[in-house]
Formats: structure tokens, C-alpha cells, sequence
């Protein structure tokens, strides 16, 4: 009876000293797991805080360029130059600006009466069938953010159209916040957005010109059925190795290829093209703890002023660092 007494108790005991070895074990990976759980949020603001000084070196940039050679802007200037890899605590600090005003503005084409201005009309179908898009998916664009709820043609688009989908949804009825929302609209569902995107932009300024010393080959090409893509590209680089930039927007008429274009479409396409740049995108690349963060921010200038538009995560082609940036944070 003793016996069985003290192989009991003995069970109780080993139990007892079982259960609590679990529960300290549990203790003890919740406490590491908390642990690294406010590591990670630190990280996370650490690196955001960087981000907003990667921002702010950028803005100075734009302010500084505004006060001192506001009347042109190119790819020579030092805004448009990427940020030296900067050395912090266990990482490092790049970013690079991007002129969005180099990039056809998709907000352009209702102007601030709400009316469908023809030249940008006009130009985005020729830049839609370059991309290999039809034409007409202009009217879409277009009824997604006009006020009213009338369809602007065969490939147009209105709330009747938006709600029979599953899931329905509506039309902005308001101008583009950002290019990613072409993905809502009718003709650019799936990846077809993606063939337009490196070429448009969404601009809040509605009267916003395409700065011809930032725009692509393709852009630019797009303008007119005769221009060939290539012939422009290598007049661009001839432009850059010489370190020239366009001065005014006749000046573009003067060189090969842009010459064959006729003055009528000439005089159209002025209204629409600038040497001047208000729309710029900061992407910023911050690693701490062999985590690389991205960052993307719109900054809009406006009267020697640059203002915070838009900030996200959305990933981007990693920026290229020198290996001494590499080896500095070790």
C-alpha cells in the first residue's frame, strides 16, 4: 500500500515537473517571440524615418533646382542624378528621383470643364496602338473619370457597365489618384495595364506638359505614325553624350527625326509638351539587418514648393549601390 502511495506521488512529481518545464518553454518562446515581433516594428520605423530623410533631401533638391534653374529641367540637372548610397547603423540609404512628367498624363484628357481635350485624345490613341492596345480604349479612360454617365463611345464605360461585373464596382467619376487604377478600368484588366504603364502618368495637375528633355523614346515616338522609336533614341543619346538638352519645345521640330512631323500636328502637340517638370517620383531603398525596405513617394512642386503627394511599399527594380556603400554598414 506504501509503495503504491510513493509511486503515485512520484508520477504526480514527475507530471508537475513535466507540465512546468512546458509552460516555462512556452514562457520563454512567447517572451523571444515578442522579443522579435518589437524588433521588427522598430526596424520598420527606423526605416520609415530614413525614408521621410531620403524625402526630404529630395525636396531640398526640387527647391534648390526651382530657385536656381527653374526655367528648364533635364536629365543633366543634380535632382535627376541617384543619391549616394548613404552608410547608417547595419545598412545603408539609396534612392533615386524620377521625373513623372517625362510620362503621358492620364488626367489630361477631360480638362477642368469636364470636356474631352481632343489633342491629348488624339496623342493617347496613337501611344494605346504603339503598346499594342486598340485605340479606342481611350473612351474607357475617359468615361472613368468624366462626371457624367453617358458612354463616350463603342468601348466606352459607365456605372452599368462596372456594377454588372463580379464583383460590381463603380467608376471614379474623378480624375486617376494613380496608374494602377487602369487595372479597374474596361480594356485594361489583368496584366494589359502593365503594357501602358511605364508611359503614362497620373498627375493631380490636369494642364501639366510632357517635359520632352525626361520623356522616353517610346513616348515620344508615339506622337506621330512617322516617327521611328530607334531614330529617336539615338537622337536622344547623341543629346545626352554632349550633355545638350532641349532649351524650348521648336527646338525638338529643328532635329532629325522630328522634323518630318507636318506644323499642323505640330501646332496640336505644343499645347501638350513642355521643358518644364511639377510631378516627380522618389524611390527610395532603405536596408537595416540585411532586410531591404522600399519605398515609393509622389512629390508634387509647385511655386518653389515641394509637397508629400502620395507615399507606398510597392516594390521597384532594387537601386544599384557602389560595393563601398555595401561594406560600410560591417
Amino acid at each position: 500500500m506504501k509503495q503504491s502511495q510513493r509511486g503515485i506521488a512520484l508520477l504526480t512529481i514527475l507530471i508537475m515537473v513535466a507540465l512546468a518545464t512546458i509552460l516555462a518553454a512556452m514562457i520563454a518562446k512567447r517572451q523571444y517571440a515578442t522579443a522579435e515581433s518589437t524588433a521588427y516594428v522598430m526596424r520598420q520605423n527606423q526605416s520609415l524615418y530614413y525614408a521621410k530623410s531620403a524625402e526630404s533631401f529630395f525636396s531640398e533638391l526640387l527647391v534648390d533646382d526651382a530657385e536656381n534653374a527653374g526655367e528648364v529641367d533635364h536629365l543633366q540637372e543634380t535632382w535627376a542624378k541617384p543619391m549616394p548610397a548613404f552608410p547608417v547603423d547595419d545598412g545603408y540609404v539609396a534612392g533615386i528621383l524620377r521625373d513623372e512628367s517625362g510620362k503621358f498624363n492620364l488626367n489630361s484628357l477631360v480638362d477642368k470643364s469636364g470636356k474631352v481635350n481632343a489633342q491629348a485624345k488624339n496623342w493617347f490613341e496613337k501611344l494605346l496602338v504603339k503598346a499594342g492596345l486598340p485605340a479606342q480604349l481611350s473612351e474607357a479612360v475617359i468615361d472613368w473619370q468624366d462626371a457624367d454617365d453617358e458612354t463616350s463611345g463603342s468601348m466606352g464605360a459607365e456605372s452599368n457597365y462596372y456594377q454588372g461585373l463580379n464583383p460590381g464596382y463603380l467608376p471614379a467619376n474623378n480624375k486617376f489618384h494613380s496608374v494602377e487604377e487602369l487595372k479597374m478600368v474596361r480594356g485594361f484588366e489583368g496584366q494589359k495595364y502593365l503594357q501602358l504603364e511605364p508611359y503614362v502618368t497620373a498627375n493631380p495637375s490636369i494642364e501639366a506638359k510632357v517635359n520632352i528633355n525626361t520623356a522616353s523614346a517610346f513616348l515620344l515616338a508615339s506622337m506621330d505614325e512617322q516617327l521611328d522609336e530607334k531614330a529617336v533614341q539615338n537622337m536622344l543619346n547623341t543629346k545626352q553624350s554632349a550633355l545638350e538638352h532641349f532649351k524650348s519645345v521648336n527646338e525638338l521640330w529643328d532635329v532629325e527625326p522630328f522634323t518630318q512631323v507636318d506644323n499642323e500636328k505640330r501646332v496640336q502637340l505644343n499645347n501638350l509638351l513642355g521643358v518644364q517638370s511639377t510631378f516627380f517620383r522618389a524611390q527610395i531603398e532603405v536596408s537595416l539587418g540585411e532586410r531591404v525596405r522600399q519605398f515609393n513617394s509622389l512629390l508634387v512642386r509647385q511655386d518653389k514648393k515641394v509637397y508629400i503627394l502620395k507615399r507606398s511599399m510597392a516594390p521597384f527594380t532594387p537601386i544599384e549601390i557602389s560595393d563601398s556603400a555595401q561594406d560600410a554598414k560591417y
